[in-house]
């Protein structure tokens, strides 16, 4: 949920979603609006992509969260091949041991050079070529 100190500060907001759902990114489209006659309200302004406005303020500031509080783990895949695309960390394989044996699978959400990986598609990659964001 947004708080107004998180309205005042943060620049990136993301709505609720499920942790290996379609992620939309808000962000600030000018200065958060306060009154002082009614200091528990606010409206801030937000946009996405090219054309998509909207605004936050508290009676729905608990369909988001800040971008950096986001509860799934985003990362980058850069590929040997040198392209690179984005996602959210599905799972990490184990051993019958327990113990972490390289490969981690990945929802894309940002669509890259690497075959097969396009938007919204599971690709088990190797660890190495994984980095958070």
């Amino acid at each position: 949920m947004i708080t107004k100190q998180d309205a005042m500060a943060a620049d990136r907001f993301h709505e609720n979603h499920e942790p290996a759902g379609k992620i939309f990114e808000w962000r600030r489209n000018g200065a958060t609006q306060t009154w002082v006659t009614r200091p528990d309200e606010f409206r801030l302004p937000v946009k996405y992509g090219m054309r998509g406005y909207g605004q936050i303020t508290q009676s729905d500031a608990h369909n988001y969260h800040r971008a950096d509080q986001c509860p799934t783990r985003h990362v980058r895949v850069r590929t040997p091949e040198g392209g690179e695309w984005f996602g959210i960390v599905i799972a990490e394989h184990r051993n019958p041991d327990g113990k972490l044996n390289g490969i981690t699978r990945v929802q894309v959400t940002t669509k890259g050079a690497l075959r097969g990986s396009r938007v919204g598609s599971q690709v088990d990659v190797g660890t190495k070529m994984v980095s958070d964001l």
